[in-house]
């Protein structure tokens, strides 16, 4: 692994555990991780229940879907297992679980994360995973 690839390796999961540490408390630390016109696409992509999921750019795009996400769910973990990186690019397999705070449905997901890298900021976010069991939470 390159210098450039272990350090984005470092920065994200730098960030990993900052937003566990918080349990999604604090929004805007994705700041100091993300481009300020980041791209940031998730697997459920709007889906009935999980309007914030659609895709965004931006920071301000960035703070409207991590508010939808946690306006709706509470953080109960966020663990990251292993990282991936080639060239620009830096995978995070992992889980994490929420809460509904509506509904006190709980659910348990692996979660894959793709990121590009450009400057040492994140400029494309991409997540993957079980939308299935999130769908059944909210409903």
């Amino acid at each position: 692994m390159g210098a450039v690839e272990e350090k984005n390796t470092a920065l994200l999961r730098e960030a990993w555990e900052r937003w566990h540490e918080c349990r999604g408390a604090d929004l805007t630390m994705w700041h100091d991780y993300m481009a300020t016109d980041v791209r940031i696409t998730s697997l459920a992509d709007g889906r009935e229940g999980l309007h914030f999921t659609t895709a965004r750019r931006g920071h301000a795009a960035l703070d409207e879907y991590l508010q939808g996400l946690t306006g709706i769910f509470a953080m109960d973990h966020w663990t990251i297992d292993e990282t991936v990186a080639e060239g620009d690019r830096v995978v995070g397999i992992g889980s994490t679980g929420w809460t509904h705070r509506a509904n006190d449905r709980a659910f348990h997901t692996p979660i894959v994360i793709v990121t590009t890298w450009k400057e040492g900021k994140i400029t494309q976010y991409r997540e993957y995973y079980d939308t299935a069991m999130i769908a059944e939470t909210v409903a």
